[in-house]
């Protein structure tokens, strides 16, 4: 009843003005055609002009009846048309915003990734950093990114090497009176180690940040030539005790001083 209502209603919409439009022309041009040959409207006359005025309308009606599927299918065409190019204007909007606001943020990561990627320090100038005050704030901005394996690789290693420097910095300097000078170059390597892989992971995550395709290229060949280098600080029981005292060097009076 739906669909014949709307097809009804498009046949009889405007037929009373139209009746009205048709039935005042007729009721007046009629007339003075006979006026102006001199002769009178008989009652025949009239009869004829309204079944002629009846037949117009009617014929009008049946027309706009037979005729509005087609015009109601056309004008639904129409708004699905309308409102399909809207729908996909705020779509394209949309993706547009996220798109744009993806790439800054991976411009503003790559930005900020560069000082650690450019830093030349000593081991000393960490030792007063808070290693997780850094990486939380630019956790937050790289969390996105995390779900790309080759960047979630270069991330661990970042991450893991910038805390080692930190935790090497600070055991080197709190302990300083009491390292022998053995356990002093080992710190030592352990720190360029860790230096050298933090600057490394940092650079691979710029270039796959920025698209250069060799990040993984420069990350395994630096990360190759450092396993080569330093084999002695990289085991599991080497490196806990790099960041531990032995009993003897625990002792109080013990006098060894070293510079870091």
């Amino acid at each position: 009843m739906g669909y014949l209502g709307k097809c009804f209603h498009r046949a009889f919409a405007g037929s009373v003005l139209f009746t009205d439009k048709v039935s005042i022309v007729g009721g007046v041009l009629a007339p003075a055609i006979f006026f102006a040959r001199g002769e009178a409207m008989d009652a025949a006359y009239q009869g004829y002009l309204a079944w002629t005025i009846l037949t117009i309308v009617g014929g009008g009606v049946a027309l706009r009846l037979v005729t509005a599927p087609y015009f109601i299918w056309r004008d639904d065409q129409k708004e699905i048309s309308r409102l399909s190019e809207e729908i996909a204007d705020t779509s394209r909007k949309r993706r547009q915003f996220f798109e744009e606001t993806f790439l800054q943020d991976r411009a503003d990561l790559a930005r900020e990734l560069t000082h650690y990627a450019m830093v030349n320090a000593p081991m000393d100038a960490f030792s007063n950093f808070d290693a997780d005050a850094h990486l939380n704030e630019i956790t937050r901005k790289a969390v996105i990114q995390l779900g790309d394996p080759n960047f979630r690789v270069y991330w661990d290693t970042f991450c893991l090497a910038f805390r080692n420097l930190v935790r090497g910095a600070k055991f080197a300097k709190d302990n300083v009176d009491r390292l022998t000078g053995e356990h002093m170059r080992l710190l030592r390597d352990r720190f360029d180690y860790d230096f050298s892989a933090m600057k490394a992971g940092s650079t691979a995550l710029i270039f796959i940040l920025t698209e250069n395709h060799d990040h993984n290229r420069v990350y395994v060949e630096t990360l190759e030539r450092l396993n080569a280098r330093y084999p002695h600080v990289l085991f599991d029981d080497v490196t806990a005790s790099l960041w531990t005292l032995s009993e003897p060097q625990s002792l109080p009076e013990t006098k060894e001083k070293k510079s870091l």
